[in-house]
């Protein structure tokens, strides 16, 4: 183990959302302040208003995606479609997030195992809609359930299916922490490669299945959209007097940390530093969020950094157009902050794709590298009446960014809080994803 703490930085991304199927869309989509957020017209989808709208990943199909991938990499096709066969959909999400996070960091072409690659796949009770659809099956005459159902309903097949298709032999499991969970995959791959435990770690954020009885809970809780307005682009309103609650969002996203010897070594590009992770509990099991959690996990990971508050050019937000809890980030911003809350810029990625539970952190970080790297802000989407006004809110569109360090935040039920400290690739390093 080292003595002395590693920097650790991001050498690969990856991401499968509603607005992207790869990075360089997913910047396009940014700048463009493009909204993923529609009308859900699969009669197979949860009913209820609630789940009426989302951030719905459409004209994606695993298998197109591998077979352009088998003409440079036979050998991932082969695997990737063998592990993804009767598997569910956030499985197979989440392995081309980690494929394209894999061959963006020049890790090889799959034939070699890598013992000293780890992974950690943010997200728990990801299968409840697999789960659901197979007890419907299985109340049948025939009872034919998925053959592969006693594998795939594990959140663990993740990480054995992504492991077997890249041949990643490190250290790897899976970690809930509900709408925190891909920060805190990230806070536990950057500890290890921190304090020398490993040298490279995939994270990837998962996207959750959702069943009609977690929608119908979310309904009961008064957490998500109510079917308020007509238009779901505008149904997503982070921050403004009109929000509503959160908007479901599909995706899954996926970064390759690092430590900053071993990518030098490897002689790869740098997109980014990882300065500071928090994760902070509050006490408590309930769903409502905590002005004085929040300040802790931004405290404590700015202070972590090395960077001061006044350095901080840009807050990714949780912003998950909750009353409750979009007041609530704004009175943390504005203590953790105070004098310099004029230079700091703030948006919320969930307005243009919904929330997207398990993988945001993951989602959001990757976000904030490209905004850093690219310069530009993306806009926060139906932003008219903010309900802090000496907050310094994205506009209606895309903006100049110029800062060299950002803050992600995201907050999880059960009192989760956790920040991510991001620096912006260094000028003598070139990024290999471009708009």
């Amino acid at each position: 183990m080292s003595d002395s703490p590693s920097s650790v930085v991001v050498t690969g991304l990856g991401i499968v959302c509603s607005i992207a199927q790869n990075v360089s869309e997913f910047a396009r989509g940014l700048r463009e302040g493009r909204c993923g957020i529609t009308s859900l017209d699969d009669p197979s989808a949860p009913s209820g208003q609630t789940s009426q709208i989302g951030g719905v990943i459409r004209g994606f199909s695993w298998q197109n995606w591998l077979e352009n991938l088998k003409p440079a990499h036979p050998l991932l096709f082969s695997r990737a479609r063998k592990a993804l066969n009767n598997t569910t959909d956030s499985t197979r999400f989440s392995a081309c997030a980690a494929m394209q996070a894999y061959l963006d960091a020049k890790l090889g072409d799959g034939s070699q195992p890598l013992d000293d690659v780890g992974l950690i796949v943010g997200g728990n009770n990801l299968s409840q809609g697999y789960i659901a659809q197979n007890a419907e099956k299985f109340r049948q005459p025939n009872r034919r359930i998925n053959p592969k159902y006693a594998i795939s309903f594990f959140d663990s097949n993740q990480v054995g299916s992504i492991s077997e298709i890249l041949s990643l032999r490190g250290m790897g499991f899976t970690i809930g922490a509900a709408s925190a969970s891909g920060n805190a995959a990230i806070f536990n791959a950057f500890q290890w490669i921190r304090h020398g435990l490993l040298e490279r770690c995939l994270v990837v954020g998962a996207n959750m299945d959702l069943s009609p009885l977690e929608w119908e809970g979310f309904a009961i809780l008064g957490a998500a959209f109510a079917g308020g307005t007509k238009d779901p682009s505008r149904a997503c309103r982070p921050f403004d007097q009109t929000h509503e609650g959160f908007v479901w969002g599909q995706g899954s996203a996926c970064v390759m940390l690092e430590s900053k010897a071993s990518a030098q070594k490897r002689n790869v590009p740098i997109q980014g530093e990882i300065a500071g992770a928090s994760l902070v509990l509050d006490g408590h099991h309930h769903p409502d969020p905590s002005v004085d959690g929040e300040i802790r996990a931004m405290q404590a990971a700015i202070a972590q950094s090395g960077v001061r508050a006044g350095q901080i050019g840009y807050v990714n937000a949780h912003g998950t157009s909750s009353p409750l809890g979009d007041r609530t980030e704004c009175q943390a911003i504005r203590t953790v902050f105070r004098d310099h809350l004029a230079h700091v810029r703030i948006n919320s990625t969930k307005s243009l794709i919904g929330h997207c539970l398990s993988a945001a952190g993951v989602i959001e970080m990757a976000a904030c590298l490209i905004q850093l790297n690219h310069g530009f802000l993306h806009p926060n989407l139906n932003l008219r009446e903010p309900i802090d006004p000496d907050l310094n809110f994205a506009c209606s569109q895309a903006e100049p960014l110029h800062t060299a360090c950002a803050l992600s935040n995201s907050f999880g039920f059960g009192g989760i809080n956790s920040s991510l400290v991001l620096k912006k690739t260094p000028p003598s390093q070139t990024t290999n994803n471009k708009e």
